[in-house]
Order: C-alpha cells, then structure tokens, then sequence
C-alpha cells in the first residue's frame, strides 16, 4: 500500500465524552490536521498552557513532539470535525529538501526546532469545506478507497503547507481553485432544490463552461461524479431529518426527491451503510427526536410507493 499509516475520522460532540474522544483521535508520532467544521474548542498542554480556537479553523498539531493532556468542546454542542493523520517519518522525508520552501511557522511545527506547544492555526477556507465533505469514496471497495483516500490526504497535505508562503499563484492551484469553486457553485445549486434538481446543462451555465468539462473536472476535483455527489446530499438532509424527528422515511424521501421508497433505503444505505430505520435506532437520538418521528408517521398524509 502507498499510503499504510495515513487515516482520517469524522468527530463530533458528544455530551457525555466531551472532548476525549477528539484527545483519542490524536495518534501519536506524526502531524495531525484538524479541519475544525464547527464549534470552539480550547487545547491545554498544561493549566498554563492552552489555546482557545473558534470554528472554521484549519489546526496542525505535531503529536510526536507533544500530545496536549486534554480537549475540551467549547460552547454547546454543534461540533464537527475532520481529523487527518500523516505519520512523522512521511513528514520529514517529503519536506526535508523543501524546507526553504516552507514558511517559518510551517517549518518550526513540522521539521523543528519545535516549540513546547506544538500547534498552530490557519482559517478554514471553503474550498477546504467542501474537499472535506468529498474525501471518502463510499462506492469503492475497501483497497481502492484506501488508496484513493491516501493520495488526496497527501495533496491536501502538500496544498496548504507549500503553497500559502508563494507570492504567486501557481497554474496547477489556479486550476485547482477554479475546479474547488465550480464545486461549490454545482453544490449550493443542487442544495438549493434537492427535491428538482438542475440538469448537467443548467449547472454548466451556472459554472460558465459545457456540461462535458464540468462533468469530467468536477469527478476530478471532488473525487465523485455529479448523480453520486447529489445522492450524498440528499442522504444527508434526509439523514438530518430523520435524527432530528423532523419527518419520517417516507417524508424525508420526498421531500429530497426520492418517489420510491425502496429507492430511498438502497441509498441511504449505500451512503451511511444502514437503513433509514437503523438510523433513527442510533444510540443517542433524543427522545424528543423519537417522540416527533412517532408523530409523523401518525399523521404522514403523503405516502410514496415502495
């Protein structure tokens, strides 16, 4: 495997664990970048050491200089995060020869000499918003999502740590910044209408180029095809519904676009790998959330084939 130690997970709040599930995410012995969604957080190394950090905020920690000793969620509980783990030996060997290439706080976290806390912070751009939402491939195989998830947290890696010292912009990132940005254009148009969404020819038009280029550089740059990336977000506003009681299956499927049920289950569970039903079962939905399902699926006056 080209990539055996590079991972990722998905964090979020959890009353009960706090912020110690996200201090277990740390492994140790490498460079951890944190795409910090949603919520504050503080980090403490020790009762004189800490950083408050608010949401929307790129964290690079050094966790084989230092693990901080706890984590806290500031603020309630709408947290969300990615977590990329890059082990130190694929670090030092990528970037030793670049290290006049880096910026200075750049260089100091990553090669040395390394401070007694060994983080540091960028903003969260939206490009980054949306390669977060776009990193894993739920279609493939297990050994191709393993690989194709590598390579992308490696181009990830070398985008925000080599380019952000140039003072000019690179084709290559041009390229790739105009490609992140149709991405987003094709993303707020098919959440704006996910029940009738537009057709390849109207998001071209939206995106100023043919339906062809914007189907072959959007799979480039989102990792996905365009029928796959809208399921995804179909899936997920059904999901947030379903968790929050604000519908039941039926409901959720229509109000996303899907007019057969079955249709609906085989792809919520393509994306989430479980039913609409598990998904609801999940340990931890409120019972407020379980008392309104029960009260939609009462008075649920508009039904759809299975």
């Amino acid at each position: 495997m080209l990539f055996p130690a590079f991972e990722s997970r998905w964090l979020g709040a959890d009353a009960q664990l706090g912020g110690t599930h996200w201090l277990k995410a740390l492994r140790p012995g490498g460079v951890t970048a944190l795409l910090l969604l949603e919520g504050p957080v503080r980090v403490e190394w020790s009762l004189r050491s800490h950083r408050e950090i608010s949401g929307n905020s790129l964290i690079w920690l050094n966790t084989a200089v230092a693990l901080p000793e706890s984590w806290r969620l500031l603020g309630g509980r709408q947290h969300e995060a990615l977590a990329l783990h890059f082990p130190i030996e694929w670090v030092h060997s990528s970037l030793t020869s670049l290290r006049q290439e880096l910026s200075a706080d750049f260089r100091g976290l990553l090669l040395g000499p390394h401070s007694a806390t060994p983080l540091i912070t960028r903003p969260l751009e939206a490009e980054d918003r949306v390669w977060s939402r776009t990193l894993m491939a739920p279609t493939l195989c297990t050994a191709a999502r393993h690989l194709l998830e590598g390579s992308r947290m490696s181009e990830f890696f070398f985008r925000k740590v080599l380019t952000e010292s140039k003072g000019e912009e690179l084709f290559c990132t041009r390229t790739r910044r105009l490609s992140l940005e149709r991405v987003a254009k094709v993303r707020a148009a098919l959440l704006e209408n996910l029940e009738e969404p537009p057709t390849l020819e109207e998001l071209a038009r939206l995106c100023g180029c043919n339906p062809q280029y914007l189907s072959r550089t959007f799979s480039e740059a989102a990792g996905t095809t365009i029928s796959l990336y809208l399921r995804r977000l179909r899936i997920e506003r059904a999901a947030e519904m379903l968790a929050h009681g604000r519908a039941n299956a039926s409901e959720a499927a229509l109000e996303v676009g899907y007019r057969s049920l079955s249709h609906f289950s085989q792809a919520f569970r393509a994306e989430k790998g479980i039913t609409p039903s598990e998904w609801v079962r999940r340990p931890g939905i409120s019972a407020e959330a379980n008392t309104n399902i029960g009260a939609n699926a009462n008075t649920n006056a508009r039904q759809i084939p299975a």
